[in-house]
């Protein structure tokens, strides 16, 4: 039986109240921690601070031999790889979405989006009339 995958977005009306913060320390709890298959979409424009943390992680592992050593180490002993981020934006959001469940074959149990920092962003809240 396939389960749907789990779509979470925690927004405010102001930025600078950790929305961010939550969601990493949230999505790597579930996935290092709890076994949870999970990604991020990054629609938080233009900061995109989740995709910009993971390219500064990736760098320091590449060109650094320590932290490369630890890396590795690492990931090997917990045999998961680092969960995916995507860097988007609130219109594409829930296409990105379901592209990154596409390419698993719908083995993402979660999806957490971190959204910028104010509702009054094109795409945060759908109204239907």
């Amino acid at each position: 039986m396939n389960q749907e995958t789990l779509f979470i977005a925690f927004s405010t009306q102001k930025g600078g109240v950790g929305k961010t913060a939550f969601t990493v320390l949230l999505s790597s709890y579930l996935h290092y921690q709890q076994g949870k298959s999970i990604a991020v979409i990054d629609c938080d424009f233009p900061q995109h601070s989740i995709m910009e943390m993971r390219k500064r992680d990736q760098e320091l592992v590449i060109t650094d031999p320590y932290y490369k050593r630890m890396a590795y180490h690492q990931f090997k002993e917990i045999s998961k790889k680092a969960y995916p981020v995507v860097a988007s934006n609130p219109v594409d959001a829930i296409a990105d979405a379901q592209k990154l469940i596409e390419d698993s074959e719908g083995k993402i149990d979660i999806i957490f989006f971190d959204l910028p920092g104010t509702m009054n962003s094109k795409g945060v809240v759908l109204v239907y009339l």
